[in-house]
C-alpha cells in the first residue's frame, strides 16, 4: 500500500501539480493583461482550486520537511515577506464593491450602439464612423454584441475600438 501511494504521488500528483501551476500562471498573466479574460477566467479559477488541492496534498506528504524549513531564519523571513507582500497587494487592489465589472460590461454589450456611444465620449454618429473607419459595418440601433459577432471581433473588440483615443 505504501509503495502504491508513493507511486501515485510521484506519477500523478507531481505532474498534475506542474501542469496546473503552469496553466494557472499563464491564465493569471492573461487575466492580468486583460487578454481573453472571459475565455480564461473559468479555467483559471477552477484549475487554481485543483492546484491548491494538489499543493495541500504535497504539503501533507512532506510535512516534516516543511517543519524543518521553519527552523531556518531565511525561510521564516521568506514566508513572512511573501505573506506581507500578498496582503499589501490584495489590500491595494482588492475591492469590497458589489459592482461586478463583468456585469457592467455585459450590460454595455447588450446596449445599442446609440445608447453605448456616450459611455465612450462619442455621439452615435461618431461611434458608427469610428467603427466604419475600422472596417466594421455598424448601425446605431444594433447592440455592441451583434456588431461584434457579425464582424468577428466580439463585443469586447467593438468596445476597445470605441474606447481607443485618436492620435493627433
Amino acid at each position: 500500500m505504501a509503495i502504491a501511494l508513493k507511486t501515485i504521488t510521484r506519477n500523478v500528483v507531481t505532474p498534475v501539480t506542474i501542469v496546473t501551476f503552469v496553466v494557472s500562471t499563464v491564465t493569471g498573466i492573461m487575466l492580468l493583461g486583460h487578454w481573453n479574460a472571459g475565455l480564461v477566467r473559468f479555467s483559471h479559477e477552477w484549475l487554481s482550486v485543483v492546484f491548491s488541492a494538489v499543493g495541500l496534498w504535497h504539503l501533507a506528504k512532506n510535512w516534516n520537511a516543511f517543519v524543518g524549513y521553519l527552523k531556518r531564519n531565511a525561510a521564516i523571513a521568506a514566508f513572512a515577506v511573501s505573506l506581507l507582500a500578498s496582503l499589501v497587494v490584495t489590500g491595494m487592489t482588492g475591492s469590497t464593491s458589489p459592482v461586478s465589472p463583468g456585469a457592467v460590461f455585459g450590460a454595455l454589450s447588450r446596449a445599442s450602439l446609440a445608447a453605448a456611444a456616450p459611455a465612450f465620449g462619442l455621439t452615435p454618429v461618431e461611434a458608427v464612423g469610428k467603427l466604419n473607419a475600422a472596417n466594421i459595418d455598424a448601425v446605431d440601433g444594433e447592440t455592441l454584441a451583434a456588431i461584434g459577432a457579425r464582424s468577428g471581433v466580439g463585443a469586447a473588440g467593438v468596445a476597445s475600438i470605441l474606447a481607443a483615443r485618436q492620435t493627433p
